[in-house]
């Protein structure tokens, strides 16, 4: 595992008093110097059938002071609500097969969807990634916190967006869903993100689902346009016009 924390990819070109990345644009900055302690975070999701009945106990922070992953967006609630209202309706048996597939969370953070889906669907294995070595300590402490199916695998992995991809496929294989929330956020982290899911989903019916609503950069309209760059097409509910499905465009 190498030493990484978000900052090294969000922390900025000094330019007199302001900041700005390579693009020109502001720079997301993290205070550093905050001393914040963890918390328990508590989220329960009820499906209007009870056929989901999920209660999920989460060890990280209310607010983002160095780390964005240390907290939880709201975008990783609206996932999680999305894929509420589609299980009432049995749409995601076609996505996430029980016991079967096999589902990676990118930026995972505290890892609110990835253990939302291993225990609303129980797919047959669920890792939740990301790049910052501190999360990756909170994301251990919640998974062996949140009890799944004995269907289903949960586990976590360092995962920097862009880097070493072909190690990380020797070691883990391509994944038939990538699910991720509010990742896209920076502008650097468009073209690594898309590549990142380029490489790692399964090339035959694989599925990449996400939620993008809280930007502080990149409108929705750079994400699709990206998505149409990298081969996908993309489909949104009426409830949930945020939540992209994207799949190859096939040929």
């Amino acid at each position: 595992m190498i030493t990484w924390r978000e900052h090294n990819i969000h922390t900025p070109q000094s330019n007199g008093d302001n900041d700005y990345d390579s693009d020109g644009e502001k720079a997301f900055v993290f205070n550093l110097f905050d001393d914040v302690a963890d918390k328990t975070l508590t989220y329960k999701f009820k499906s209007k059938s009870s056929a989901i009945d999920i209660t999920i106990t989460l060890t990280g922070r209310e607010q983002m002071c160095t780390s964005t992953g240390l907290a939880v967006w709201g975008g990783a609630e609206t996932l999680c609500n999305y894929f509420l209202e589609e299980h009432d309706t049995d749409n995601p048996t076609e996505i996430f097969r029980r016991g079967r597939s096999r589902v990676l969370e990118l930026g995972a953070g505290l890892g609110l969807c990835g253990l939302f889906t291993a225990k609303a669907f129980e797919p047959g294995e669920v890792m939740l990634s990301d790049g910052d070595v501190d999360v990756l300590e909170r994301l251990q402490k919640n998974i062996e916190q949140n009890a799944t199916s004995s269907r289903t695998t949960v586990s976590c992995a360092q995962l920097v967006w862009g880097q070493n991809l072909d190690a990380f496929e020797e070691e883990h294989g391509k994944f038939d869903v990538i699910i991720a929330s509010e990742c896209m956020y920076m502008t650097p982290s468009l073209q690594t993100i898309w590549q990142t899911v380029n490489h790692l989903l399964a090339e035959s019916n694989g599925v990449f689902l996400y939620v993008h609503q809280a930007s502080s950069q990149v409108p929705n309209e750079k994400v699709l346009e990206m998505a149409t760059h990298c081969g996908f097409v993309w489909t949104t509910s009426l409830s949930y016009p945020l939540v992209h499905l994207f799949r190859r465009k096939k040929i």
